[in-house]
């Protein structure tokens, strides 16, 4: 049970008795949050992993579970944001209905005052329709909670400073709550830094490619560890190592924390089941040869220390080679998939049509058969490859619109 403030003797096996009545024991309907374009992967996944009938909704994917179910989720998708815990709706017409609804909810059984508590809120169509009202709102009403109980109040999460002038903490309890048409949800993340965080990439090269992303175009292209695979511009080595993850059967989520662990709630010894269980299903070493190649000897130094953090660099056979100068059939490849991600626009310099006209010639000349996944900041210049039988897959990273260019060649 979490430390800040709770009492000694018969209470704590009530508050733990609590814990499980209301927070373990029951069914709760749970979001896994991901960018439109990559909701059908998560639903995918999610059916993968056991979940039966997963909704997709403008949010995600949403599923009902115990609290554990969570846990799953967390450790084994590849490509969601993070997971929240839906708390059960209620009305709330006016501030004061608001505030009271709230202040009773049981908010000890579920946060934990010694992480900071970020609330944000969203409003349509609602009576009270002041965002930041809101919020501060649900906040004095989980404050008037713990107080009423007297436990210690949650600390307020700070975007840029604490209290005694440091910085802020890293780690934050989101409570995002949603209000629409007089009627309130409150969502509570489960998850903590945003999924992509694996733990493995400290250090990147130039712009690096978003881990959630890079394993979201491998399961894209239906590639699962049965075939080779090229990561022919792999600067810090993010698809590689997301392959061999896929590949060796390795939860991405294996070697990092999550917000849920810190919960009064967290059941840690199905937790460590959970993970043990996990980690003795994966593969000993990646079935297919997964190759990462860059013509930039600092970068490539750089994949292979983020391998060595994700424990498959020796699933990778790296490769300092100009990916103009690679041919399959020099290293008896059979055809497998070939991943690219050129330098383009702002995210590098040195990328344009003529780079993507020597691509396409390349390509053609040389991996005939292979499946391709190649990304563009636009649709014209996927067009420069003059690869015929191109499908177009549009995604966001960063803000700023990319188009994966998917190919048989």
């Amino acid at each position: 049970m979490f430390e800040g403030g709770q009492k000694n003797g018969p209470v704590d096996r009530a508050h733990l008795r609590h814990i499980k009545q209301y927070v373990q024991a029951p069914v709760h309907r749970f979001a896994v949050i991901s960018p439109p374009e990559l909701s059908t992967i998560c639903h995918e996944e999610l059916v993968s992993l056991g979940f039966s009938q997963p909704k997709v909704t403008d949010a995600g994917v949403e599923f009902f579970g115990k609290l554990r179910s969570s846990f799953l989720p967390n450790l084994c998708l590849h490509a969601a944001t993070r997971i929240l815990c839906r708390l059960p709706s209620f009305r709330a017409g006016v501030v004061q209905e608001l505030f009271y609804r709230v202040s009773t909810c049981r908010w000890e059984l579920w946060l934990n005052p010694k992480v900071p508590m970020e609330v944000r809120a969203f409003v349509r169509n609602s009576r009270v329709s002041h965002e930041g009202l809101v919020s501060q709102t649900v906040m004095e009403g989980i404050e008037r909670r713990f107080q009423s109980q007297h436990l210690c109040l949650p600390r307020r999460w700070t975007s840029e400073r604490d209290g005694e002038g440091g910085l802020a903490s890293p780690l934050k309890q989101r409570v995002l709550v949603h209000l629409q048409e007089n009627h309130c949800e409150i969502s509570l993340d489960t998850t903590g830094d945003h999924l992509h965080r694996r733990g493995y990439r400290l250090e990147h090269s130039g712009a690096p490619l978003r881990e959630t992303l890079a394993a979201a175009i491998l399961l894209r292209s239906k590639w699962n560890g049965d075939v080779p695979l090229v990561d022919g511009m792999c600067g810090a080595g993010t698809v590689s190592i997301e392959a061999a993850l896929l590949a060796r059967r390795l939860p991405p989520g294996l070697r990092r924390s999550f917000l849920f662990e810190l919960w009064p709630g967290f059941q840690e010894k199905s937790w460590e089941h959970l993970r043990k269980k996990m980690a003795q299903q994966a593969l000993a070493h990646s079935p297919v040869p997964i190759l990462g190649l860059d013509g930039d000897p600092r970068a490539l130094g750089i994949a292979r220390k983020n391998a060595e953090r994700a424990g498959v660099d020796q699933d990778i056979r790296w490769q300092c080679i100009d990916f103009f100068t690679f041919k399959p059939q020099e290293h008896r490849l059979p055809p497998g998939l070939l991943v690219l991600d050129p330098p383009y626009g702002k995210r590098l310099e040195g990328g344009g049509v003529d780079l993507y006209e020597q691509l396409g010639r390349h390509l053609r000349r040389f991996f005939e058969g292979w499946q391709a996944a190649i990304l563009t900041p636009s649709k014209g210049l996927a067009l420069s490859l003059k690869i015929p039988s191109m499908r177009f897959w549009q995604i966001s990273h960063g803000g700023s619109p990319i188009i994966v260019a998917m190919t048989r060649l």
